[in-house]
Order: C-alpha cells, then structure tokens, then sequence
C-alpha cells in the first residue's frame, strides 16, 4: 500500500516545450509508469489548446483535471508564469472526477446534485473523504451549487474549491478535464479511501466601524445598505478616494478593503472583493451576497496574511490526528498574491513550518474559494470566500 507524488513545472516561453518540460518532470518525479489523478495548473501565457494534449500525450493519465491560474505555488516558491503538473499514484487513494457546465436554464442547486453524482459514479464504493472543484471565476450563484453539492456528500463533507483566475484581466478562464478545456463550467476530483484529510481556511482581515445591514441585494449585486445606496458605504469611509474603486477595478483599495459578510453565530467574517461600482451606486462583488446580511469593511495587511496562513495550516495537520502529511495543495486568492507582492513565499513558509520541509506542496491562486467556515454549529460547512488562504492537507 503506497501513494507517489510528483510535481513538475516549466515556466519555457514556448508553450508546447513548457508543457512537455512540466509534464515530464512530473512523471519522472512520481517514479511511477501508472498516473492515477493529474492537476494541471497554467497561466494565462499558455494557450490551453496547445499545451493539454502535450500534456495528455506525455503523462497518459487515467485522470486529468485542472484550471487556469495567476500563479503556481511550489513548496516556498511562487511563479507568476507557466505551466504546474501535479501526478499522484496510489494504491490507498481513489478518484473519481466529474464536470458540469452553466447551461442558463439549470437550477444551480440541480447543477450542483449532479456534479456530486457524476464524480460518485466514477469514484466508485470506496469511503469518500473530500471533493476538490475548480470553477469559473464568474459564476455568480456558488452558494446554491454548494447546496447542490451538500444534498449529496452532506452538509458536513470537506468541499475545497478555487476559482479559475487570469491575473485580474477577467477574461475567459478555464478548467481542464480529460482532453477537454472548458468555460463557464465546474470541474472536480473526488478523493477517497485508505486516506485522511485536513481542511482549514483563513483570511487575516478584520471589520472597521460598526455594522450595516444589507437591505437590498440580488446574486452578487448589492444594491442598498441602510437605506441608501451600496456604495455610501465606500464613501462615508474614503471620501473622494472611494473614486479609486469605480476607476480601478480590484486596484489596491479594493484589495485591501473588501467587504466583510457576517455569518450569524460566528466570530468570523466571510470576505467579498468589490469587483466594480455601477452608475447607481450598486457594488458588485465577487460571490454572492445574502439579504440581510450585516457587513463591514474589513482591513488587513502583511503581518496578518502570514498570522493567517499558519493557522490555516495549524487547524489542518490538527485534523489529520496525528498522521503525516503526504500531500499539501494550497487554494490562495491572487488577492494576497497583489498585497504580499514578492513577499508572498513568506505565507508559504509559514506552512511549510508546520508541514515540514520533505512534504510536497503544490497550489494555485484563486479568484475566490470555497473551504469548511466554523459557526457555533458543531460542525463546519463550506462556504463561498475571498481573500483567504486555503489549505487541503492529504495523509
């Protein structure tokens, strides 16, 4: 009984060489001729329909999943450019991977169920442990697809999820599956068997001035806080400066000022980036905003991403009970990524730290994340967040 890991990484400015470096090394790393799962992860200086059948072609993968990224994580370090391969074989270990695509005329929640059957289907008997999905940075309803997917694995069932990412050009991102790229879509790996996990999530940010209550909202779309228009709220804090937001989408005072969602029963905030400001004051944030709601704007700096990187890491090797780390895939908002700048390794040595130095560590930065969110229920649920930092620890 044994799982193999291997990672390989090519940052080449051809692509089809890229890709195959990266491919091959990975395969040459796993030390293995069988590849039971692959990760892929590419910037957006590759064009994903010239880089996946080298990849394909190179590994021979019974099963290949993956998306678009603003950056690579690798052990301590962190590329802004190229092409990440993740192989695992394993013995202990089963995957099943499935895809869904946003048809307009599908209940999200439906969408959800049937992504959770799909990927079951093909996992097949064995225990299931955690599900990990990547998604289109755009969809707007990931609240109602988690409950597609808590319908079947359970309300309870570690779910991890990134949002494809394209470096804040917001343009097409995209998931691999197979020998397919897809867009708009939802992509996973069911992960089970002879394995544990440990799952935690932090962002570092804490709420300014006292608390306002959303009124009127729809999807992701908040339209008026106490009364007035969303945006007020923008402007009774900056002034003048709130101007910034409506010129520069995501720009620096977005970054370190979104907007804080509180969870009722909870000492924890659930984050949403300000994507832009409508002409009507409304903001659009990104992930879905409930009415009702009390939120805050939220402030954070350097020293409280790395604070919250190591308790990330702490809570997850804790829910591994004692067993090590074979694996450590880290889920990071490129929102971080823009705040720590090359400062952003230091995050990844924090949990390195705590993992140890011969566990392999792969990842990517999200636009968005999903992670089990702690409430004075007993038991965590997963939840739709921005600006954290995500840790999936595999033993």
């Amino acid at each position: 009984m044994s799982t193999h890991i291997g990672i390989g990484f090519s940052q080449n400015i051809d692509m089809h060489s890229a890709a195959r470096d990266a491919a091959f090394e990975a395969k040459t790393n796993l030390r293995q001729d069988h590849i039971d799962l692959a990760i892929v992860f590419s910037s957006i200086h590759y064009d994903p329909h010239e880089i996946l059948p080298v990849v394909r072609q190179v590994l021979n993968s019974q099963r290949l999943i993956g998306s678009s990224t603003a950056g690579i994580i690798r052990d301590t370090s962190v590329a802004v450019r190229g092409i990440g391969v993740l192989t695992i074989s394993s013995t202990d270990i089963q995957f099943g991977i499935a895809s869904t695509q946003d048809r307009q005329t599908n209940n999200p929640v439906e969408l959800g169920a049937e992504l959770a059957n799909d990927v079951i289907k093909d996992h097949g008997q064995s225990a299931r442990q955690a599900f990990l999905f990547f998604m289109d940075d755009k969809l707007r309803w990931t609240s109602e697809l988690l409950r597609g997917l808590q319908g079947i694995f359970g309300n309870i069932f570690p779910i991890v999820g990134a949002g494809s990412s394209d470096d804040f050009h917001f343009g097409n991102t995209y998931q691999f599956y197979q020998d397919e790229i897809f867009y708009q879509s939802v992509t996973g790996v069911l992960m089970g068997g002879q394995m544990s996990v440990g799952v935690a999530g932090r962002h570092g940010w804490r709420p300014l001035g006292k608390p306002r209550i959303i009124d009127e909202a729809e999807y992701n779309v908040i339209k008026t806080i106490d009364g007035q228009k969303a945006s007020s709220l923008y402007d009774e804090y900056f002034g003048e400066y709130a101007q910034d937001l409506r010129s520069d989408k995501l720009g620096r005072m977005a970054i370190l000022y979104p907007l804080g969602v509180y969870v009722e029963g909870s000492n924890e905030y659930l984050l949403r980036n300000t994507v832009d400001i409508l002409s009507d004051g409304s903001i659009v944030c990104q992930g879905d905003v409930p009415v009702g709601s009390e939120v805050h704007i939220m402030i954070g700096n350097k020293d409280s991403c790395q604070t919250a990187a190591h308790e990330a890491a702490m809570e997850a090797q804790k829910n591994l009970l004692g067993k090590p780390a074979r694996l450590v895939i880290v889920i990071e908002c490129l929102s971080r990524l823009k705040l720590l700048g090359r400062g952003a390794y230091r995050e990844l040595q924090q949990v390195r730290e705590v993992f140890g130095e011969n566990v392999p560590m792969f990842g990517m930065y999200s636009n968005g994340e999903v992670c089990p969110f702690q409430t004075t229920e007993r038991f965590k649920k997963p939840h739709h967040q921005n600006e954290s930092i995500v840790i999936l620890a595999i033993a």
